[in-house]
């Protein structure tokens, strides 16, 4: 059987977390491949809400194998935090496949994040994600399968010490360090292995494998807006590269949207509403970081960026996220084009300077004043929200195959 993907389709935030917990029963593998503790996935279910960040929302279910595979980056100390808020709710021990190549997030990574500015003048998690990418490129990165020689793991660190040494900054004690991490490895070995043949041979052998992306397209190292991205491929093509797989093994590839479009973080955001409109989102949506805890900035649907979206990962199916949030408006309106100088512009520019200076073209339609939280048929929807759901179809050209009207499990309504 194929592999299926979820993919975000914007800034992140989409609600990639409960779509893929929902898509997540009877599956034997779920897989994330991509960013590290930055995620912030939230899953609301019987045993109350909870926000991962390592762990891939699928993971939750019983008899699923949560891997993290090595386009990962991970920090230890925050996994085996997270796996103690699991056991804390009651919740039984997620199973996990860490990969041995995944690359180890270390206590200066975050220091470095910080102490580089880049945390505030791009608005990052600080979770020492770009550091660790950026010693990986370097070829000064500690992987998981080093932590079983300690004379080989006490080496890099002492290289990584040397290499970013900072007089401005107490110097790392390498030896800390690695007690730390082999008390870390020798809790977790059982658990540390080759990903890549584990999801080869199940995809092999017919078996269920949900791919779970972190973050959002336009976040993408390479495809999104940079330098105002994240360090790592959050697109479909992050897949083949993250989990070592061949594209071909993917085959439904599901594009989460919000109804609405939000940013966390600096960079250009054509359709931001920094007024009224933009504070009813973020209030009715609870628009807030699932890792940082940030305001998020929120405006109305942008086609001219969900366009590109389609073009770059060709989505087979979308979802469609937080429906509710826009009952209640007379009127919705959606971005279709931009104005950049005296120019409409109808596609995703690749020109920061360009999309700075983008202005929104948009086209008005009809709200609707019922509150769609309790209705479980596409058909029972208001007719506007219908409406708007097609007009959402025929711009993509992707059918929508999911409809969340809440953030609880059963508040979702399948097409």
């Amino acid at each position: 059987m194929p592999g299926i993907a979820v993919i975000g389709a914007q800034w992140g935030d989409e609600g990639k977390g409960k779509i893929s917990h929902l898509l997540s029963e009877g599956v034997d593998l779920v897989v994330r491949f991509n960013g590290g503790p930055n995620a912030g996935h939230t899953v609301v279910d019987s045993y109350g809400e909870i926000r991962l960040h390592h762990l891939p929302a699928g993971a939750l279910r019983e008899g699923t194998v949560g891997v993290l595979a090595h386009g990962m980056v991970i920090d230890p100390w925050v996994l085996r935090e997270e796996l103690q808020e699991v056991e804390k709710q009651g919740r039984p021990v997620p199973k996990l496949l860490i990969s041995d190549r995944a690359h180890v997030i270390l206590p200066h990574h975050k220091e470095m994040e910080v102490g580089s500015g880049i945390a505030k003048s791009i608005g990052t998690t600080r979770r020492g994600i770009g550091p660790a990418y950026a010693d990986k490129a370097l070829r000064l990165g500690i992987r998981f399968a080093d932590l079983a020689d300690q004379d080989v793991a006490r080496e890099r660190l002492s290289r990584l010490e040397g290499a970013h040494r900072n007089p401005y900054r107490p110097p790392m004690d390498p030896e800390r360090v690695v007690q730390e991490l082999f008390e870390f490895y020798a809790a977790f070995k059982d658990t540390i292995g080759d990903s890549i043949r584990t999801i080869t041979a199940a995809l092999a052998e017919g078996r269920n494998v949900l791919f779970e992306g972190a973050q959002g397209t336009l976040l993408d190292i390479d495809l999104g807006t940079y330098p105002y991205v994240t360090s790592s491929h959050t697109t479909v093509h992050g897949i083949a590269s993250g989990a070592g797989i061949s594209p071909k093994k993917v085959e439904r590839i599901i594009g989460v949207l919000k109804a609405y479009t939000t940013r966390v973080g600096e960079g250009p955001f054509p359709t931001e509403d920094v007024g009224q409109l933009g504070e009813l989102l973020r209030r009715k949506g609870m628009e807030y970081g699932a890792t940082t805890g940030r305001p998020r900035r929120c405006g109305w649907l942008d086609l001219v960026a969900l366009r590109y979206a389609q073009r770059v990962n060709d989505f087979t199916e979308l979802a469609v996220t937080k429906l509710d949030v826009l009952s209640g408006l007379p009127e919705i309106l959606v971005c279709t084009a931009y104005r950049i100088g005296n120019e409409r512009v109808e596609e995703f520019p690749s020109s920061l300077m360009d999309l700075s200076h983008a202005r929104p073209i948009y086209e008005r339609l009809p709200g609707w004043k019922e509150d769609v939280r309790g209705i479980r048929v596409k058909e029972e929807l208001p007719r506007a929200a219908r409406d708007y759901l097609r007009y959402i179809e025929e711009a993509l050209g992707v059918p929508v195959r999911l409809i969340s009207v809440g953030p609880k499990p059963e508040e979702t309504i399948f097409c």
